[in-house]
């Protein structure tokens, strides 16, 4: 049986602000191909997790997710969290998902 727990944040936008806050801007999302088997049942053929970014800047609709495969260098300098936690970039975020996943 596969379960997915607690993949965090798919988009987030926090009031708080100070060291560890960062984490929270990243999230996952399961991907899931499901086939049917040579008897018509179906079944997981293969699965795994998207890493994604909730990307903030200010305005209306001011949260964003990307992938974060699609996520620049440029973006993560420019993402509002950085204001609520200076440690937020995109080598942060690469490192939290390597050490979760």
């Amino acid at each position: 049986m596969l379960v997915y727990y607690s993949l965090g944040n798919f988009v987030n936008w926090t009031s708080d602000s100070g060291a560890g806050i960062a984490n929270r801007m990243v999230g996952g999302m399961a991907k899931v191909t499901l086939v049917k088997d040579a008897h018509d049942k179906v079944v997981i053929d293969n699965h795994g997790v998207v890493p994604l970014v909730s990307h903030v800047t200010s305005g209306v609709n001011g949260v964003t997710v990307y992938p974060l495969e699609n996520y620049s260098e440029q973006l993560a300098r420019e993402n509002e969290i950085r204001n609520q936690d200076s440690s937020f970039s995109l080598e942060y975020c690469q490192e939290l998902v390597d050490s979760v996943w």
